[in-house]
């Protein structure tokens, strides 16, 4: 049997480790000059967002604790995916020709804005390959909008208590945003599927025209 006496001890050494004092070991190797950032970004926020949801779904998270962290950490995919999206969408003027020039996207945090980009500039470049009309863009339009109707503009409701930090929350009173974590987690690999083949289409669609210019340039 234990003894009680070094039970006691290691209980309390536990409960009162914020007084144990220790050396700091450095996160960061950060190099001079300028640097980066080594990630996949949208599919960090995508893997992160499926990764807490499941959780949730699963009864390992709380809904009310890290429930609202998958729900912020996949808002924010939605808004790098199409960000990206936009871009590469700018590489080309069309099926056929790349652009001169590449102008970056706005700085803004609003998907319907983003949408609104999407549709008036990426989707009609894509309107000459038939296969496009079948991929499911309306269900992707319905998850996007959705979620800015929930948390517009700046993107700020699953980031703070407040529209600032410090400022007024909801009061107990108000009614509850109702979310139904199961149907997201259900929902969320379809609209990735389709998001990807759309980047995939502008990436491949920029390659084969340079490498068909490439080709007429050098005869």
């Amino acid at each position: 049997m234990s003894d009680p006496d070094e039970f006691e001890r290691q209980l309390l050494e536990q409960m009162t480790s914020y007084r144990r004092k220790r050396p700091y070991r450095p996160v960061f190797g950060q190099p001079e000059g300028d640097w980066r950032v080594e990630a996949n970004w949208e599919d960090a926020y995508y893997g992160a967002a499926h990764a807490v949801v499941s959780g949730v779904v699963e009864g390992r998270y709380p809904r009310a604790v890290e429930g609202v962290a998958g729900l912020y950490l996949f808002r924010h995919y939605l808004e790098l995916t199409l960000k990206y999206i936009i871009l590469h969408s700018r590489w080309i003027e069309d099926e056929h020709t790349l652009a001169e020039a590449v102008k970056e996207v706005e700085k803004t945090h609003s998907l319907k804005k983003l949408w609104g980009l999407f549709k008036a500039e990426a989707l009609p470049k894509m309107q000459e390959d038939e296969s496009v009309k079948e991929w499911d863009i309306d269900f992707v339009e319905s998850c996007v909008l959705e979620f800015d109707a929930v948390d517009p503009g700046q993107g700020e409701r699953f980031r703070y208590h407040g529209k600032s930090f410090g400022g007024a929350p909801a009061g107990r009173g108000d009614e509850r945003l109702w979310i139904d974590f199961e149907q997201l987690l259900e929902n969320m690999p379809h609209v990735r599927e389709v998001l990807g083949m759309v980047d995939v289409w502008f990436y491949e669609t920029h390659g084969m025209i340079q490498e068909w210019e490439a080709e007429m340039n050098s005869w």
